[in-house]
């Protein structure tokens, strides 16, 4: 019983952020009603899909973010290695610009969600990276830090770094940083 539960609860792995402004899931395996649902439930305004655009719902072609009045984006922001630094770049950007409520996710909502998630709270939110990075967690969120070490590379780097204005180091220091380190 207890693990039917579980499974049920990281289904979706609903989470608020920044209530009733910002919020994190789990696209996975439900229908795509089951997602129109909970986006019409807490009325989002924008989407921002952080999975590879080859599974991404632009790809999928599910859900109909248009009849829904839902601004979709495509952004991959990978967690299995350090993210790339126009990616990390465009979703701050993203998250400076967009409408609200906002809806993040990924497949399991655990790893790019987490991470989308961590950068949200320490960005937007001004909580320092210990905080934020409580979103990385394996109780409420499922993720699991072996083969998703990326965000936790990056919360290195931050702290090496302490980069006194992230947006500008994501995008004059971090893609030096990217290359030295990944060799991309």
């Amino acid at each position: 019983m207890l693990s039917g539960i579980f499974r049920h609860l990281f289904r979706s792995n609903l989470h608020s952020l920044d209530p009733p402004q910002v919020w994190r899931i789990a696209r996975g395996s439900g229908s795509a009603l089951w997602f129109s649902g909970v986006m019409k439930r807490l009325g989002i305004k924008t989407a921002i899909d952080l999975r590879r655009p080859e599974s991404s719902d632009a790809t999928l072609g599910e859900v109909d973010f248009e009849a829904l009045g839902v601004e979709y984006h495509n952004l991959h922001l990978r967690s299995s290695r350090l993210p790339r630094p126009e990616a990390v770049a465009e979703f701050l950007r993203l998250l400076d610009e967009v409408e609200r409520p906002l809806l993040l996710y990924c497949k399991r909502g655990k790893d790019k969600t987490g991470f989308g998630s961590a950068l949200y709270r320490h960005v937007v939110c001004g909580e320092d990276l210990d905080t934020a990075w409580q979103q990385l967690r394996r109780i409420p969120f499922g993720h699991r830090v072996k083969g998703h070490e990326g965000p936790h590379d990056f919360r290195d780097l931050l702290e090496k770094e302490s980069p006194e204005d992230l947006r500008e180091w994501v995008n004059s220091r971090y893609p030096d940083l990217f290359r030295e380190i990944c060799g991309e």
